[in-house]
């Protein structure tokens, strides 16, 4: 995850799934699920921040890309 400060802006997100996925289709729902985690987390994020997400292959489920996320965020002091 990657973290910059951009001053009196909603938070923005952005999702990086290399291709060390072992193709398209489960690059593009990796995606997914992230982008649906982000949907149920976004509200409970400081605002300000523009964050990118690098998926790696290992998550596959909703609850798992939910419960990453919501740590890097925390560890990162990025929620409320």
């Amino acid at each position: 995850m990657h973290v910059l400060l951009k001053e009196g802006q909603e938070s923005r997100v952005a999702f990086i799934a290399g291709r060390a996925f072992s193709g398209a289709v489960t690059r593009n729902r990796a995606k997914r699920l992230a982008r649906e985690a982000w949907r149920h987390i976004r509200n409970s994020v400081k605002p300000g921040f523009d964050i990118v997400f690098v998926l790696y292959p290992g998550l596959e489920t909703f609850v798992e890309f939910y419960s990453a996320m919501q740590y890097l965020l925390r560890k990162a002091d990025l929620l409320l």
